[in-house]
C-alpha cells in the first residue's frame, strides 16, 4: 500500500489520499470491516447486471474505477499532509474505523472472485489478481456528517442507501457503549433500553434523521430524488460538529429533566377506566418512543432553520427551564390528545409523529404562547394538527 498524492478538500475540511494497493491487501483490509457492520447493504445479485462483467473482467485483471473509503478515527496531529508515509501508518493503525463510501458492491465482487478462486484451487489465478493492484481514495480528518455528505454525493448509482440506512453505518460503534453516560442498545439483542439512559439504537437514527430530513415522517423508500433532497438540507449543516451527538444528548438532556420534576407521575386510576389503552402510563413512557424522538428531532431541526433557536446547546439551555405546575393534569393532556388522534385518523403512527412535531416546536419557542409548558403545548399541538390535517 502507498500513497501517491493527497489533496484538501475544503467543502469539508478534510484529506483526500490517493493510495495504490494490491487487491490482496484491499481484501485484508476491508473484509473484517464488511463482516463486523450488520448494517451494510448486501451484496446486488450478479445476475445479468454489470457486476458479472466485472467478476470476469477482475480475472483478467481489468482495471477498475477507484473505492472511495473514509477514516471515522479522529486524525489529530499524527498526519502531515507533507509527509505521506503519516497517512500510510494511521491508515494501518485505524483499519477497524474504515468505511466504504463508494465501490461497496465492487468489493463484494473482489471478495467473491477471490473465493470462487480459492475453491477452483486456481492458485495462479488467485496469485495473479491478489497482486494486481487497485486505486483507493481515502478521507482522513473527516467529521461524520462529513462523511455522510460525502456518502450521498458519491452514493447515486443503481442502488442507493436511505439517509437512514447510512447514519446507521457511520453511528454503529456507538452500540452497546456508554457514552456520557448514554447507552445505545439494539433491539435484536433481547436488552431492553429500559434505564432512564438507554435508547434503541434505531429509534435514535430515526429521530436524527427526522431532524437532518426536517420530517418527522419516515420515507418509504430510497431513491436518487431522496438523495438530492438530504444534500439540499445537510449543505447548510455545519460539518465541524458531531451532531449525532448533540442531538443524542439534547434529547436525553429531555428526558432526564423530565424525570427530575414529573418521573414517577403515572395515570390515575380513574382516568385508566376511562382511557384503557392510554399511548404512555408516564411521561418516560411518553417520550422514549420513536414518534416522540422523530418530532424531537423535526422540529429542532425546523427551529434552527426559522432562527428561533441557533442549536441544541440552546435547546439544552432551555430544557433547563422546564416546571410542570400539575404533572397528573399535564400527563393526561398529553394522552388526551394522542387519544383523539388515535380515534380520528388512518396513519396514526404519522399523526403521532407531526403531534409530537408541532409539540416541540411549541415548547421550545421562546416567543409562543406555549413556551416551556408541556400541557399548553400539548393543546396547541393538537389545534396545530387538526388545523392543517383536518
Amino acid at each position: 500500500m502507498r500513497a501517491v498524492l493527497c489533496l484538501k478538500d475544503l467543502r469539508i475540511d478534510a484529506f483526500n489520499v490517493l493510495f495504490e494497493v494490491e487487491i490482496g491487501e484491499y481484501y485484508r483490509l476491508v473484509a473484517p470491516v464488511l463482516k463486523k457492520n450488520e448494517f451494510q447493504r448486501k451484496r446486488v445479485s450478479a445476475s445479468k447486471t454489470v457486476y458479472s462483467l466485472l467478476r470476469h473482467d477482475l480475472r483478467r485483471q481489468c482495471v477498475i474505477p477507484p473505492v472511495v473509503l473514509a477514516l471515522t478515527a479522529t486524525a489529530g496531529d499524527q498526519i502531515d499532509e507533507q509527509d505521506l508515509s503519516s497517512f500510510e501508518k494511521f491508515l494501518d493503525a485505524h483499519k477497524e474505523s474504515l468505511v466504504i463510501l463508494d465501490g461497496l458492491q465492487r468489493t463484494h465482487t473482489i471478495l467473491e472472485v477471490i473465493e470462487e478462486l480459492k475453491s477452483e484451487g486456481d492458485d495462479v489465478g488467485l496469485e495473479g489478481l491478489l497482486r494486481s493492484k487497485i486505486r483507493m481514495e481515502v478521507y482522513f480528518g473527516i467529521n461524520r456528517l462529513g462523511i455522510l455528505y460525502r456518502m450521498l454525493t458519491l452514493n447515486t448509482g443503481q442502488t442507493p442507501m436511505s439517509l437512514r440506512q447510512q447514519i446507521e453505518i457511520l453511528y454503529l460503534d456507538y452500540l452497546n457503549k456508554v457514552r456520557d453516560g448514554i447507552e445505545l442498545v439494539r433491539e435484536a439483542d433481547g436488552k431492553p433500553a429500559s434505564g432512564i439512559n438507554q435508547y434503541n439504537f434505531r429509534d435514535i437514527v430515526e429521530g436524527f434523521n427526522s431532524y437532518l430530513d426536517r420530517d418527522e415522517l419516515p420515507i418509504e423508500k430510497s431513491d436518487l430524488l431522496e438523495n438530492i433532497g438530504s444534500l439540499e438540507k445537510l449543505s447548510k449543516e455545519n460539518q465541524s460538529t458531531e451532531l449525532f451527538e448533540e442531538y443524542l444528548k439534547g434529547f436525553s438532556s429531555f428526558i432526564n429533566k423530565i424525570n427530575e420534576i414529573a418521573g414517577s407521575q403515572e395515570l390515575d386510576e380513574d382516568y385508566l377506566e376511562r382511557n384503557s389503552s392510554p399511548f404512555g402510563k408516564s411521561f418516560i413512557q411518553v417520550f422514549k418512543k420513536p414518534q416522540a424522538m422523530s418530532g424531537f428531532g423535526a422540529a429542532i431541526g425546523r427551529l434552527v432553520d426559522f432562527e428561533v433557536v441557533k442549536n441544541f446547546d440552546e435547546i439544552v439551555e432551555l430544557i433547563e427551564g422546564l416546571e410542570i405546575d400539575d404533572p397528573a393534569e399535564t400527563l393526561e393532556e398529553i394522552n388526551t390528545s394522542l387519544a383523539w388522534l388515535k380515534d380520528n385518523t388512518k396513519k396514526i403512527g404519522n399523526a403521532q409523529r407531526s403531534f409530537f412535531s408541532y409539540f416541540f416546536r411549541e415548547l421550545f419557542n421562546k416567543e409562543g404562547d406555549s413556551s416551556l409548558d408541556l400541557a399548553k403545548s400539548a393543546k396547541s399541538a393538537l389545534r396545530k394538527y387538526q388545523g392543517q390535517n383536518m
